[in-house]
């Protein structure tokens, strides 16, 4: 590659802005092997300028949206019902409208907290919080042994089984995530279902 430094009038090429003069490129007195390398260089730089701005871009990741939560059940042919009320000990799936990279489920169903030795009084950490045996609510997120259903990516959303265990009304919440390029510039958005009634058979 031809150094700048030798091309004569190099200076008239780049304007006060950093843009290319071309005019003034053109009206260099260069002999033809110079111009070569002159318009590969330029030609170069403008691939290695659009690769830039075309990375940034990618880089911005945006907060996930959740379209809707649906609930479905297997009717007597085997096929997708949908519901509103789930039935106890009856399998059941969450079915969450999203374009979001991750999506979990929180439903609520399962809270167990570890007793104290000798004592009916729950045990609580350094830090006043609950020990769980196990939870799947949202207000537990971040608690060891708190975890909601991971989802998989169906048809119509993302999908994940379920069973209730006892009867009653259960806050469900949706967790929506988009990582990006695997960094730390992730978006993430909590999604409030709201309270699902559990009915019996």
């Amino acid at each position: 590659m031809l150094p700048w430094s030798k091309i004569r009038g190099i200076d008239l090429i780049w304007d006060k802005k950093s843009k290319i003069n071309w005019q003034a490129l053109m009206d260099l007195p260069l002999e033809k092997k110079d111009m070569k390398k002159i318009k590969y260089s330029v030609l170069i730089g403008l691939v290695t300028s659009i690769t830039f701005f075309s990375c940034l871009e990618e880089d911005i990741v945006p907060y996930p949206k959740v379209n809707d939560v649906k609930m479905y059940m297997s009717d007597i042919d085997g096929n997708d019902s949908l519901i509103t009320q789930p039935t106890v000990n009856m399998p059941m799936k969450f079915v969450v409208d999203t374009e979001a990279d991750i999506a979990s489920v929180w439903p609520g169903g399962e809270r167990r907290i570890m007793k104290m030795k000798n004592s009916e009084t729950d045990s609580i950490d350094m830090f006043g919080n609950p020990v769980l045996i196990v939870s799947d609510r949202y207000q537990d997120y971040g608690l060891v042994k708190a975890r909601g259903l991971t989802t998989a990516l169906g048809e119509t959303g993302w999908y994940a089984a379920y069973t209730y265990k006892t009867a009653g009304e259960f806050d469900v919440t949706v967790l929506a995530t988009n990582h990006g390029y695997q960094g730390f510039d992730y978006k993430q958005i909590v999604y409030d279902v709201g309270k699902v009634t559990v009915v019996a058979p």
